[in-house]
């Protein structure tokens, strides 16, 4: 069995919100042909962003039993001004909740939240876990680039903490930064989609492990994506920096709680690395679908060097035990 547990669900609902809207995000028609206008690309949508016999077609095809579709977090309508926000991320919740419906042996579904208003997400957690049956929520990683940005969602981690839910730490921009694309002097496709991509999920992890959140909220547990960014292979380096300036302090490495990973576009090597650091019971399979297509993270299950035991707990294992386990955190008391 395989659990794809990172990839986006996009469907009419959020199109036809977007089609209404003059800046972006936002979706345009163009001789028949419908586009995705976002902050830094414009892609014609066909295939799996349109079409859910498509994304289950692929699914077959790369021997995906189970998906985890989330709300698109990273075109950040979710951060939109509320009054924009608001019914777009409330419908395309409802659509990701009766499509797990509709296919409850294929898909679970993570929720957006309105975030440019606490009490509003608060209010759309609650509703997407107790109503919709959802376990949890995407949120944009870069409201964890520092302590004091965790800190500002206090309110909405307790009631996460309440419900018991999954939280995926995804790549996005908070709701008071500007949606505009940052310049490069050059390599823009690397310096952006891979190397400040990555480097900004470490810095969110390392926020998140330093900080209060990970005691005080025990009943969260944090999903990061693309194996935590550089940290696997930083981290050695981080608890030698610990070690050497600040002996008594904690090591980074000590400090992961109840975080998980997912190993989205990444190949086999960077998968191995994983494993070794983290351990199998914290690494799961992702694609990042339908942005990536092709069979690179099915190749990289396949082929990363790992024990047979540990290849299965990537597969599915992880996701399995730990959507169980917050299953029957949410029916307690």
């Amino acid at each position: 069995m395989i659990f794809d547990t990172h990839a986006h669900f996009y469907g009419e609902t959020l199109f036809r919100h977007l089609a209404a809207r003059a800046d972006v995000p936002r979706v345009e028609t163009t001789a028949g042909r419908r586009y995705m206008v976002t902050p830094t690309s414009r892609f014609e949508l066909g295939g799996g962003f349109v079409s859910l016999s498509d994304r289950l077609a692929w699914m077959d095809a790369q021997g995906i039993d189970r998906q985890l579709i989330t709300f698109p977090g990273a075109l950040g309508p979710d951060v939109l001004p509320i009054a924009d926000s608001r019914a777009l991320v409330m419908d395309v919740n409802d659509e990701l909740a009766a499509t797990c419906a509709a296919h409850p042996a294929r898909f679970t579904a993570l929720a957006g939240l309105p975030l440019a208003d606490l009490d509003v997400s608060i209010a759309e957690l609650e509703r997407s876990v107790r109503t919709l049956g959802l376990p949890g929520a995407i949120i944009p990683s870069n409201y964890f680039l520092s302590l004091a940005g965790i800190t500002a969602l206090w309110p909405l981690l307790e009631h996460a903490n309440r419900l018991g839910a999954h939280l995926m730490l995804h790549p996005g921009q908070r709701h008071d930064e500007s949606l505009a694309p940052k310049s490069y002097p050059d390599l823009t496709l690397h310096r952006a989609s891979t190397i400040d991509l990555h480097g900004g999920i470490t810095h969110a992890l390392v926020s998140l492990i330093h900080s209060d959140a990970m005691r005080a909220f025990p009943h969260i547990t944090w999903q990061v994506v693309n194996l935590g960014g550089t940290f696997p292979f930083v981290v050695e380096r981080m608890d030698h920096i610990v070690a050497t300036r600040d002996p008594a302090a904690p090591r980074p490495s000590q400090l992961l709680g109840e975080i998980v990973f997912d190993c989205a576009s990444l190949g086999p090597r960077a998968l191995e690395m994983a494993v070794t650091v983290f351990g199998a019971d914290r690494v799961m399979f992702g694609t990042d679908y339908p942005i990536f297509t092709s069979d690179v993270s099915a190749r990289a299950l396949a082929e990363a060097r790992l024990t047979d035991a540990d290849r299965a707990l990537v597969a599915a294992g992880t996701a399995t035990a730990i959507f169980a386990r917050e299953a029957v955190r949410r029916a307690g008391p």
